[in-house]
């Protein structure tokens, strides 16, 4: 017995193979957060009482799940922490200000996580007097 398929059916199984492989293979792969720190500079020095003053941004190509902003003291105790609700934003601007009291290198740390488990951390060193 000997298969007869119309030229419809052919071209359409055609145009549908071609149509899901330049589909699939343009997928775009999800990127982690991406995290700037305008404010401080690595290596900047304060004096107390002035403040750590930090900003900057975290931008998803999705979504954020979680972060968090923390101040770690030169003993390795954390000095600062703050974990503001950034579910499902885009972008988040940073702006904190941190009073230290004691003098040595403390390190900023900025962790963002989207909602594929994708995660970015950004740091800055910052000499306190």
């Amino acid at each position: 017995m000997k298969l007869k398929i119309q030229t419809p059916y052919l071209v359409l199984a055609v145009v549908t193979t071609i149509a899901f492989t330049v589909f699939s293979c343009g997928k775009k792969e999800n990127q982690a957060p991406v995290i700037t720190i305008t404010k401080p500079a690595d290596n900047d020095t304060i004096t107390i009482p002035d403040s750590l003053h930090m900003e900057g941004t975290i931008t998803d190509d999705k979504s954020l799940h979680e972060m968090s902003v923390l101040v770690i003291g030169a003993t390795g105790d954390t000095s600062f922490q703050e974990k503001p609700y950034v579910h499902n934003l885009k972008t988040y601007k940073i702006r904190y200000d941190f009073f230290p009291s004691v003098a040595g290198t403390y390190t900023l740390q900025v962790t963002a996580q989207d909602h594929d488990s994708k995660s970015s951390t950004a740091t800055r060193n910052i000499t306190v007097n």
